[in-house]
């Protein structure tokens, strides 16, 4: 089940002219690196969700746009995604940006600190990774 969006129970939330969104996503199932091999790393675009654009994106559980995979193998960053290969931090000026790139790092330990970019090609259509965004 690769690149699978599974919303939460009771998700997507009316927030006054917004809506709160929080989901599970299951990882690729053949990672394109960004780092090292130029890949596009992991991108959710905010009509997969069904959706215009995010408004902000997190990981739930992380700090910031990072994020823990519920195994804790994994460390995912979040960029904005306005560049096609290198991720990008920078945002519309006073608009929704409509996709974000995820770039996946091991974990020296579970739930331990960052180590490397998982490599090329990797499956990681097991690894599940909840996240949330304010979208419109």
């Amino acid at each position: 089940m690769a690149n699978v969006n599974t919303p939460v129970a009771g998700y997507p939330q009316p927030w006054g002219s917004k809506i709160q969104m929080l989901w599970d996503h299951n990882g690729p199932a053949s990672y394109g690196n960004i780092g090292t091999s130029s890949g596009t790393g992991d991108i959710i675009n905010a009509s997969d969700l069904g959706m215009g654009g995010f408004d902000t994106f997190e990981g739930a559980f992380g700090l910031y746009s990072e994020g823990y995979t519920a195994s804790g193998n994994y460390v995912v960053k979040a960029f904005t995604g306005t560049a096609t290969t290198t991720p990008s931090v920078s945002l519309p000026a006073g608009g929704a940006f409509q996709k974000v790139v995820l770039q996946w790092f091991t974990t020296s330990a579970a739930f331990g600190a960052i180590s490397t970019e998982v490599a090329n090609g990797t499956n990681l259509s097991a690894e599940v990774i909840r996240l949330k965004a304010t979208m419109v």
